[in-house]
């Protein structure tokens, strides 16, 4: 899309945040398929779909600070969702022109959003396993897969080649292939989902397969979801 003309923006596109009022809609787009409201990508000066942002706000100590939720209050400046492109705004010090102030901004945001979303993936696994959404186990990880319930395929990153590649072949084996994560250790997982040795798990359908997917998404614009070696893989969309 390219940027309005004018000095008014379109209806469709919020420059700048409304006050706490509007935080509600901004959680509840996280959820939604599809558009979203668009903002304005101060590294880029594009506007974009929520979904392929971050949004911060500035601290009464002038101290930036992610809002993954999008719910915090005070005016948000949005960055799309990579290394890349928050770099850049570090680089540049695009933050405090936008928030026309002196705003301090941590040399490492980069690694601390990247650090912020790994958690929150994490913690979602757990929160999947406790509603019964979440299968562990190499035989029954194997099973969901075989039967086409898995949406999600986890794999611990440093688990045995060959148990991994037999999940693997009878998930390209299916008709609708699972999407796959590998970005976890075995220490990760199985922190996360509070069993010992979490190597195999299985996402199945349900109401956290969308919020799952929504950030894994975002997770991809600073790591890859699945070692190269490991060959073709479904990436989320």
């Amino acid at each position: 899309m390219s940027p309005p003309l004018s000095n008014e923006p379109p209806a469709s596109v919020i420059l700048a945040d409304e006050p706490a009022a509007d935080d509600a809609a901004d959680i509840a787009i996280l959820c939604e398929d599809g558009a979203g409201k668009l903002r304005r990508d101060i590294a880029s000066g594009q506007p974009q779909d929520t979904s392929g942002l971050i949004r911060f706000v500035v601290s009464p100590d002038s101290e930036l600070v992610p809002d993954l939720l999008h719910k915090l209050p005070g005016r948000g400046l949005w960055v799309a969702c990579d290394r890349a492109s928050l770099d850049l705004a570090v680089r540049r010090h695009i933050f405090s022109k936008a928030a026309k102030r002196q705003v301090t901004v941590s040399p490492a945001l980069s690694d601390q959003v990247h650090g912020l979303l790994r958690r929150r993936c994490l913690d979602l696994l757990g929160l999947a396993r406790r509603e019964g959404a979440m299968i562990n186990g190499f035989e029954k990880t194997l099973a969901a897969v075989k039967s086409g319930k898995c949406a999600w395929l986890v794999e611990a990153s440093d688990g045995a080649e060959d148990g991994r590649r037999k999940v693997m072949a009878a998930l390209r084996a299916q008709s609708f292939a699972a999407k796959v994560c590998g970005c976890f250790g075995n220490a990760e997982l199985s922190l996360a989902l509070g069993q010992e040795n979490a190597i195999h798990a299985a996402l199945v359908d349900g109401r956290r397969v969308q919020r799952w997917s929504f950030e894994m998404k975002r997770l991809s614009g600073f790591e890859p979801l699945v070692p190269a070696h490991w060959g073709p893989a479904a990436e989320p969309t």
